[in-house]
């Protein structure tokens, strides 16, 4: 009996001893995963702020160059000066964006009449001047226009109202066989209706020439019914419109977007190309139309050839 009973005793001893041993083996292996753990928790913390120090240097690197630009400050929807000072429009919306995607440039602003953008920028005072700047071969010649207009000016007919029904274009405006105001022959829109007729022979617009009419007094031949639409920029329409047309007879039928330029100084290559990209970019994401459509109520750059 005894014998049995120490037996029993030793093969206890023996059980204790062995989970012990396997309860002492456990919390050291334990123990070296959480070392090791820590260890590559450490490694990646390091690496992180390494990069993350490496990120600032560069960006410390990067040498922020000040341009001073002009904007017009009476051209809305372009660009305008609130009355607390601050600018608004179209124009400064979409630099203010290539400002934020240029780190190496900071654009600093300074908003004045048309006259005073061309004087600073012959000067040299100002990098560039953010307005509704048309191309033309003076122009070309003293400054440097970059590949990406910055709008467009919209080009249209003011319509009578009971057209509108059947024409909302150009091409409608012609088929119907409807009648023009005078145009000068030698104006911007003469030579968009005389391309047209080239390209559109079988409903060629009937173009009568004339001097240079005020934009109110043909919107008053068309409410008289002497003419049955007359072309005028959007931006004359608009502002015409509630004086001439209190009663809404007229309606605008946009056809043409003459493209409107910022203008650099012919020694600012380097700040035109780094816009440009942006405007490619702004251009291709769809950005500039919802801009355009924004401040001017359509897309003027799906009106630009």
């Amino acid at each position: 009996m005894k014998k049995v009973i120490a037996a029993g005793l030793i093969a206890s001893m023996v059980l204790s001893m062995t989970a012990c041993g396997s309860s002492s083996s456990d919390s050291s292996a334990a123990a070296d995963t959480k070392e090791e753990t820590a260890a590559e928790e450490t490694v990646e913390e390091e690496t992180e702020a390494a990069e993350e120090a490496e990120e600032t240097e560069e960006a410390a690197e990067v040498e922020v160059q000040q341009v001073l630009v002009s904007i017009n400050n009476a051209q809305p929807p372009a660009s305008y000066v609130n009355d607390d000072g601050s600018i608004g429009g179209q124009n400064y919306e979409v630099m203010m964006l290539v400002d934020e995607m240029l780190p190496q440039y900071e654009f600093v602003w300074e908003a004045v009449d048309q006259d005073a953008m061309i004087m600073g920028l012959d000067s040299g005072k100002y990098a560039a001047a953010v307005g509704n700047f048309w191309w033309n071969e003076k122009r070309a010649e003293a400054y440097l226009f970059p590949e990406y207009p910055i709008a467009g000016g919209i080009e249209g007919i003011a319509v009578n109202r009971k057209y509108e029904d059947d024409v909302q274009s150009l091409e409608d405006f012609a088929k119907a066989g409807l009648k023009l105001t005078p145009n000068e022959a030698s104006g911007a829109m003469y030579d968009v209706f005389t391309k047209f007729n080239e390209e559109n022979p079988d409903i060629a617009l009937t173009l009568e020439t004339g001097d240079v009419i005020a934009a109110g007094e043909q919107l008053k031949w068309v409410l008289e019914g002497r003419y049955d639409g007359a072309a005028m920029f959007g931006s004359e329409f608009d502002e015409l419109k509630e004086e001439v047309d209190p009663d809404d007879e007229l309606y605008f039928v946009p056809f043409y977007a003459v493209k409107t330029w910022v203008l650099y100084g012919k020694d600012q290559a380097e700040l035109a190309a780094a816009v440009d990209e942006c405007m490619a970019q702004l251009m291709e994401d769809g950005t500039l139309s919802d801009i355009a459509v924004k401040w001017f109520g359509y897309d003027v750059y799906a009106y630009q050839d």
